[in-house]
């Protein structure tokens, strides 16, 4: 990977396992609920970070926990965030990881890496095909400790990678397609992964989304597209994930430079 100078500060790398975004923060006092495990960092100064909008904590740099409800406030409507997928990481790394960010120390290393990265990103050209190790070496210092799976979740969410298939899949096919009954299919996905099935698909869809960050979209299409029912349920899933309607995100995104990671298939463009 290539590191660069100052430059646009509005720029995502997105890949299956990762991501990282620098822009608009967007309404600072609607919840938000994101279904990674999410690094915040406050691009200058300070931000702050409530759980329940009404205690406030000042923070540079926090750690939420992927389905975790939470409110930012940030100076000039800015934020760095850090998204790593929880089902691609051990417990024990994510637990040592959010211990990590959350005390002074550990803290303190990350923003300075998190914040160097930004800098080298804002005016790069060509940073696309990053691997997950590239990531994590540039924002996190090294690399995270991967999460063992049973061969038929790892199946499955090998399948919500592909292009076809990733925002659509249901409970009842993936079941089907590794010889198990709804019920054991649904214990074991949260037994392995931590996450609930139909929370995990939620997140993908509104993941995918972002892939559409700086695109001219036709938000009806696009909803249907991306497996909502229609876009009225489209707008509600996305504002109860981001804290923004989708088309908030879209007009706050019309400049930001997009990376994507090796083997990540994102819109044609």
């Amino acid at each position: 990977m290539h590191k660069f100078g100052n430059g646009n500060p509005n720029v995502m790398m997105i890949g299956h396992n990762r991501m990282f975004y620098n822009g608009l923060l967007g309404n600072s006092y609607r919840p938000r609920e994101l279904g990674s495990f999410t690094i915040y960092v406050a691009p200058v100064g300070t931000f702050k970070l409530s759980y329940d909008g009404k205690t406030w904590h000042e923070r540079t740099i926090a750690a939420v926990p992927a389905y975790t409800s939470h409110m930012l406030s940030a100076e000039a409507d800015l934020i760095t965030t850090v998204c790593i997928e929880p089902e691609t990481v051990s417990e024990r790394q994510l637990r040592e990881l959010e211990r990590q960010v959350n005390t002074t120390r550990g803290g303190e290393l990350i923003v300075k890496s998190v914040r160097e990265a930004k800098s080298w990103l804002q005016s790069t050209r060509d940073n696309n095909a990053f691997t997950t190790e590239d990531f994590d070496a540039l924002f996190l210092n090294g690399p995270l400790e991967g999460r063992k799976l049973d061969d038929r979740i790892a199946r499955t969410l090998s399948q919500f990678r592909t292009k076809d298939n990733d925002v659509n899949l249901s409970a009842e096919s993936c079941a089907l397609s590794n010889d198990l009954s709804m019920s054991r299919f649904l214990h074991l996905f949260k037994e392995q992964t931590g996450l609930r099935f139909r929370s995990y698909r939620m997140w993908k869809r509104a993941r995918k989304f972002l892939d559409h960050a700086n695109r001219h979209c036709n938000l009806t299409y696009l909803a249907l597209d991306l497996g909502y029912p229609d876009s009225t349920h489209f707008s509600h899933s996305i504002r109860r994930i981001y804290g923004l309607k989708p088309r908030s995100l879209l007009e706050g995104s019309r400049s930001m430079e997009i990376f994507t990671g090796q083997g990540y298939q994102g819109p044609d463009r």
